[in-house]
């Protein structure tokens, strides 16, 4: 865009939305489809926020093992899930323990598998029975208390310590990305619901293809990337450069801090949680695997939560290669090339020798990977006039930052209705 410096560029009557996450672009899109015009900012190259996925090397890697639960309201609601071409992970999990890996399956979609797994170690036999109980209703926590935590809810439930350690630990922690499962039994009680109503995918050409799906339904003139917005006000925002657009109105669709900062609120920002996300290649034909089912770590010996063969679920490898996702969390005191290595170790153990043909192609340090809900949190009013939207205005996920932004757009449309 080309403007003086001093000039102050008027768009009077439209909505000016700083952050084009999935908060910000759910945002546009509502005003859109109901004829509010609007001009969308972000300061990086691309859309997408956190959900965003790099070209490095011939490979596609998403910032983060990411997934899509068809389940969410808020996707079916904004999401072409048909041009998205969702590819679907298995319903179950291999967990290691005990030197070996241990299938664990969704009874109600593989009952043979469902079966088998009543014959593991993952888990007493009643500690199964439970987790179906949980999928026909009959086991819930929706009577506890806001402040329990997923652990003490787990607890309450009535699991053993072998089923939390070996499969609800390294399982949760891949969805909270904390260690302690102190994220709230509501997040829990979402994520299962959403787990077992709907499937689990990624689109075929990785996470990324979200926000792109998203952002390709606004006008691109309406788009000013990589401009960086320095103040706010109701009905005005400034960029680092010095150009300054008048507006209807305001959002803040950034995370909870940057939106204090511009604010100019002493705020306590919300918290937190980090993952490390390693990335590996192979070649195809070491694969141990060509099925799309997730791995999980029930020992503790080692640094590795979780790992999928991302090759397996999106076209993400170049011909002859497959792509390994490794997840680490809580080991923020290591450096990365440190974690690769002893992450190798532990593959070594997990698939043998042919592991030292494995690349380690890139790791990505996400320290604000998700914020945190150790309870129930309460969304906040608009601040000083401005809108704010964000996923930490719910149970933090996907669909939750949508969620806030359509209702974000809403507010905005009946205000201008009125």
């Amino acid at each position: 865009m080309n403007s003086n410096l001093s000039k102050s560029e008027s768009n009077q009557s439209k909505i000016l939305i700083v952050g084009a996450g999935m908060a910000g672009l759910a945002c546009a899109v509502s005003l859109r489809e109901a004829n509010v015009p609007f001009l969308l900012f972000d300061r990086g190259d691309e859309v997408g926020g956190r959900v965003r996925t790099d070209e490095v090397e011939g490979y596609r890697l998403d910032r983060g093992f990411q997934v899509l639960l068809t389940a969410y309201p808020e996707a079916q609601r904004f999401l072409d899930y048909e041009k998205l071409d969702l590819q679907v992970c298995y319903p179950g999990s291999k967990v290691w323990f005990d030197n070996h890996f241990h299938r664990v399956a969704d009874p109600f979609r593989h009952p043979m598998d469902g079966v088998k797994s009543l014959l593991t170690p993952i888990g007493s036999l009643w500690d199964k029975l439970r987790v179906g109980m949980m999928r026909l209703g009959l086991l819930s926590s929706k009577s506890m208390p806001d402040q329990f935590s997923t652990l003490t809810g787990l607890y309450e439930m009535g699991f053993s310590d072998s089923m939390i350690d070996r499969f609800w630990k390294p399982f949760m922690r891949g969805v909270f990305l904390e260690n302690e499962l102190s994220t709230t039994i509501r997040k829990f009680e979402e994520t299962f619901r959403f787990f077992s109503e709907g499937d689990t995918v990624l689109p075929r050409k990785g996470i990324g293809e979200i926000p792109r799906q998203l952002v390709g339904q606004l006008p691109k003139e309406n788009i000013l990337m990589e401009t960086e917005i320095s103040k706010v006000d109701a009905e005005s925002v400034e960029s680092a450069d010095g150009r300054k657009w008048m507006g209807k109105g305001v959002v803040l669709a950034t995370e909870d801090f940057h939106a204090n900062q511009l604010l100019g609120l002493d705020e306590k920002e919300v918290n937190w949680n980090s993952v490390d996300c390693l990335y590996f290649s192979l070649p195809l034909t070491d694969l141990p695997s060509d099925e799309p089912i997730l791995y999980l770590d029930g020992s503790g010996d080692g640094p590795i939560n979780n790992l999928t063969f991302v090759s397996t679920l999106c076209d993400c490898a170049p011909d002859g290669q497959a792509l390994a996702s490794v997840s680490v969390i809580g080991e923020k005191e290591l450096g990365l090339q440190e974690i690769a290595r002893q992450a190798t170790k532990q593959l070594s153990q997990w698939f043998g020798g042919k592991v030292k043909s494995w690349k380690y192609l890139k790791g990505y340090r996400i320290r604000k990977a998700v914020p945190s809900c150790p309870n129930h949190p309460s969304p906040k009013p608009a601040l000083t006039g401005v809108y704010r939207c964000g996923d930490y205005f719910g149970l933090p996920s996907i669909d939750a930052a949508m969620k806030s932004g359509r209702l974000t757009a809403e507010s905005i449309i009946k205000k201008t209705a009125s």
